[in-house]
């Protein structure tokens, strides 16, 4: 189940957590050798402090007994190797032992690590967020592929409770219709939304050449589908039938594929999420 239910987080929450993580996870694998420590310390103590992440880490490398030395070869003599478990939660839990014996030991840092291994690049920024990329990308990864998984389950269960919830656009300031009793609220506003809805086109049609396990052909069809609703939303008086046409497609697409398009794409790029924030604005538009 997830741990949204408890109730102490809601969909504007989930998101705005999101956009957080992605920040500092970008800073971190950004680093320089002026900065790589503290934003290893400022990762490692946001994902501790916050319930939701910390339980996401725990709930996955939970009575998992590996050692992190193995993953890294660290006190090995020469140059070290990277040898990585094959065991999911094994690689997790060795991430996260990684993260804290760095940042809590008081001769070691970034750069003393990232000094291990041998690259073929010798300047020391570029070798510190080698190394930064090598050790940590994965835990990354599976941090925002879990928070998609979430928004994706509590844009379901309230699609199930019947659409009774309020989801907000912060960057914004629109929203979905709130059902009541007395009827419909509508948030709506049309020239601020038109520029939300040509940013995250940009971003979609920019994300689509890495999308995994997906036909060419499904692929282009979407494109096609994206760029008519582009071209629409661009033009003075944009033609709601063709969009409505186009929207038909893209539901598909991302129906089909969701659980592909749940996968984040790249640190601080696109998520499942988004495809949902476009198709929920694209149906209040036409309306």
């Amino acid at each position: 189940m997830s741990v949204l239910w408890g109730g102490y987080m809601n969909r504007l929450e989930l998101r705005k957590l999101s956009l957080e993580i992605r920040r500092l996870s970008s800073n971190l694998l950004n680093s320089t050798d002026d900065t790589a420590d503290i934003n290893l310390s400022r990762f490692l103590k946001f994902i501790d402090g916050n319930e939701l992440i910390s339980g996401i880490i725990q709930d996955k490398i939970s009575g998992v007994d590996y050692d992190f030395k193995k993953c890294y070869a660290i006190g090995c003599s020469g140059w070290a190797d990277y040898n990585p478990p094959v065991d999911e939660a094994c690689h997790i839990k060795a991430q996260y032992d990684y993260l804290n014996f760095i940042n809590n030991e008081n001769t070691v840092n970034v750069r003393s690590q990232a000094m291990n291994y041998c690259w073929s690049d010798k300047k020391i920024n570029t070798i510190i967020q080698n190394f930064l990329d090598m050790a940590f990308k994965p835990l990354i990864d599976f941090i925002n592929d879990q928070l998609s998984m979430e928004m994706i389950a509590y844009d379901e269960e309230a699609k199930a409770m019947g659409g009774n919830t309020y989801i907000q656009n912060i960057e914004t300031v629109n929203g979905s219709a709130s059902q009541q009793n007395s009827g419909v609220i509508n948030t709506y506003n049309t020239t601020n939304d038109t520029r939300s809805m040509l940013e995250l086109i940009d971003k979609l049609l920019a994300s689509l050449p890495e999308i995994q396990g997906v036909d060419a052909e499904e692929i282009e069809n979407v494109k096609d589908d994206l760029e008519m609703v582009q071209e629409q939303l661009k033009t003075d008086n944009p033609k709601k039938n063709r969009i409505g046409k186009a929207l038909v497609g893209i539901k598909k697409f991302a129906g089909d594929f969701s659980m592909k398009l749940a996968v984040t794409l790249a640190v601080g790029a696109v998520t499942g999420a988004d495809w949902g924030m476009l198709l929920q604005q694209l149906e209040n538009f036409i309306r």
